[in-house]
């Protein structure tokens, strides 16, 4: 009994000890209100994060909205250190930005004139308040018919010009995108109407070597990805198609009949589901005269649709030509379909790679995963962290990220912050807040996570556990308890399939011993 009261509290303390010194940081809010969705999220410049979280109060399938609860949140002393409520804000504010002409920030957001017309509305507020003057205020009309609550795009780009994108009604009850360049002081520079063909596309970012040119990606009817290039006059200047982020494979089977071996071809079909950024599915990443890709993909034989692979792939291409240069794919969980969703892709100056991304587990867990790649797409370290508070809480929408910078300016890592839907309850999900450096060591505030550098399946399993472990870990021992504490099973040789055949079937606690002394404590299941 003495040892399986150690094992528990080792399972307990496991959960806040990292490998190789990487930090992975969570925070977590209930709102007093529903959560609608996670508008925009900043750094500002003391180095607390600022997230601007919409709220609403049920009403059936349509939330009414209430307005807007600004959260700012320390990275280093993880807690909450201000927040304020606006209510009734419609549209509600979306641009956050340090003001790039002087000291403070800016919020930016278009909304009717009053008149009939559209405006943009740009308010400053100082670095270490939430509080808005709007005897500050700059209104500047846009357009002369009103704007839908539909803004696909703000940004500021390398001339310290507002590049807005956004919507307005028609005559005929259709509706026109619009993208309109202004200065920070209201004036409008130029203004252009996108064809109804181009409507579609969502992220509007610049060209970091290239200034004053843009891009732009969406999918077109046939579920492929389109990669648009934009001049500074918002004319599409060229694009690019991806079909597939992996490739169709072929595989030789064989059966006997008549008691005569045949074999047979199968080919296993792809598919990609490439979507939009910040919806939990495609990220793309222009890098020089590269462009990185990280996309959902599902793989399904065309003739034994038992077989099926599903997980997320990244991609490196050659801009011009399409030629694809790089890949690595990330499947955790093998089997059923687990709907993987990217999460966070992010590049830091050195090149590096951020990825952040989300599975179901075969027992339908929300889990979520973050890896460490270099610019080769070469996995440097991954860690396994598992869904924050429960396994009723999926990080599946209005997620937001960037890289994360210390009180010198460096860059330290990247911050992720999202919602958590309550998968038992409508609306009554967290806000989860997730730091993550290469150094330190990890606390975990409102919350037990598990993280681990290596994930574990099938669980439940039969005969065989299998591990994959990230690079920068050597296994040292895997051993297996009873729930009464007592050792049944022990390896130190190939250590990435666990034996559990002879065991009676029941639960039983999996500790790793890694070389440098590390433990982990996870529960698995035998049938």
């Amino acid at each position: 009994m003495k040892k399986i009261a150690l094992l528990i509290i080792g399972l307990l303390t496991s959960f806040l000890v990292q490998a190789q010194g990487v930090t992975i940081d969570f925070l977590f809010h209930r709102p007093d209100f529903g959560i609608f969705n996670i508008n925009n999220v900043m750094q500002q410049g003391d180095g607390d994060i600022v997230s601007n979280v919409l709220v609403a109060t049920p009403n059936g399938n349509d939330p009414i909205i209430v307005g807007n609860i600004f959260y700012k949140v320390s990275p280093t002393e993880l807690q909450y250190t201000d927040s304020v409520f606006v209510a009734d804000n419609l549209p509600p504010w979306f641009l956050f930005a340090k003001n790039p002409l002087g000291e403070g920030n800016l919020r930016v957001n278009i909304e009717p004139d009053g008149n009939g017309g559209t405006a943009v509305r740009i308010c400053h507020f100082p670095d270490n308040d939430l509080q808005i003057n709007h005897e500050q205020d700059v209104l500047a009309p846009l357009y002369d018919s009103i704007a839908f609550d539909m803004i696909d795009s703000y940004m500021i780009d390398s001339q310290n010009d507002l590049i807005l994108k956004y919507y307005t009604e028609r005559p005929d009850g259709g509706w026109s995108c619009h993208i309109s360049r202004v200065g920070l002081d209201g004036t409008v520079k130029h203004s252009a109407t996108l064809p109804e063909n181009q409507n579609f596309l969502i992220t509007m970012e610049e060209f970091e070597s290239q200034p004053r040119q843009y891009y732009q990606w969406g999918t077109n009817g046939n579920g492929n990805l389109i990669f648009y290039v934009i001049d500074s006059a918002f004319h599409v200047e060229n694009s690019y198609i991806i079909h597939k982020v992996l490739e169709d494979k072929w595989y030789w089977d064989s059966t006997y009949y008549n008691d005569t071996l045949y074999y047979y071809e199968i080919q296993v079909l792809e598919e990609s589901y490439f979507g939009n950024s910040n919806m939990n599915s495609t990220f793309v990443i222009p890098d020089g005269g590269d462009l990185l890709v990280a996309a959902p993909y599902v793989r399904d034989s065309a003739s034994n649709y038992n077989y099926k692979e599903s997980g997320l792939a990244v991609a490196r291409y050659e801009l011009r030509t399409m030629q694809r240069k790089a890949l690595a794919h990330f499947n955790d969980w093998p089997g059923p379909y687990t709907d993987a969703h990217c999460l966070c892709f992010q590049k830091a100056s050195d090149g590096n790679l951020y990825l952040v991304y989300r599975e179901l587990t075969p027992q339908d867990t929300p889990t979520m995963t973050v890896a460490k790649l270099d610019p080769d797409l070469n996995l440097i370290w991954r860690r396994s962290c598992y869904e924050p508070l429960s396994s009723k809480y999926d990080p599946c929408s209005g997620v937001y990220s960037d890289i994360l910078k210390g009180e010198n300016g460096n860059e330290e890592g990247i911050y992720i912050v999202g919602d958590a839907a309550n998968l038992m309850q409508a609306g009554g999900g967290v806000i989860f807040h997730f730091f993550l450096t290469d150094d330190g060591l990890t606390t975990v505030q409102d919350g037990s996570i598990a993280i681990r550098p290596y994930a574990y399946y099938p669980n439940p399993t039969q005969d065989q556990l299998h591990l994959q472990y990230s690079p920068d870990v050597k296994p040292a021992q895997v051993e297996l308890y009873d729930m009464q504490g007592r050792l049944v099973r022990t390896q130190s040789k190939e250590l990435e399939t666990i034996n559990l055949q002879g065991l009676a079937p029941g639960q039983y606690l999996m500790q790793v011993t890694l070389e440098d002394g590390k433990r982990y404590t996870d529960k698995v299941v035998k049938e």
